[in-house]
């Protein structure tokens, strides 16, 4: 990777990469049988009024009211360090209970990359997310996968 103002950031970058590129993609099966074992967390926000994000554990971001979201999003939305960090949650979130991580973090990573004019760390970091996740549900899905298919 090209040397930045923050190396760091890249540092973290190249780990969650070679982290998707070493991992083997679960099969449907294999989401399955982790989603099944959310049923937990269905119970636990019965139980307790939770919302999803509460009972799973999830980043504490999600949880804030929506104007303070909303700052929050805007105030990382070029932060390459917390888009990685984020989906390197998120994906590790993945592998454990099957939840497929929301597509807008990663494309965050590929505008951040684009626009630091590192296309070779942008199709790195493309290739090995379609290769966990080449359908998904919605449109941004698909825009990754087409980012992907254009730099390829």
């Amino acid at each position: 990777m090209t040397p930045t103002d923050n190396d760091a950031d890249y540092d973290a970058l190249r780990v969650l990469i070679e982290c998707m590129e070493q991992t083997p993609p679960l099969s449907a099966a294999e989401v399955a049988v982790l989603a099944k074992k959310q049923d937990t967390v269905f119970a636990r926000m019965l139980e307790t009024g939770e919302t999803w994000n509460q009972a799973s554990s999830g980043p504490a971001f999600l949880s804030l009211h929506e104007d303070a979201f909303r700052d929050h999003m805007k105030a990382i939305d070029n932060n390459l360090g917390e888009q990685t960090a984020i989906v390197a949650g998120a994906f590790s979130t993945y592998l454990a209970t099957g939840e497929v991580p929301a597509p807008y973090y990663p494309w965050r990573i590929a505008v951040i990359l684009r626009r630091a004019k590192m296309p070779e760390v942008e199709k790195r970091f493309l290739a090995a997310w379609c290769q966990h996740f080449p359908s998904g549900n919605g449109v941004r899905y698909a825009q990754l996968l087409d980012r992907y298919r254009k730099m390829a």
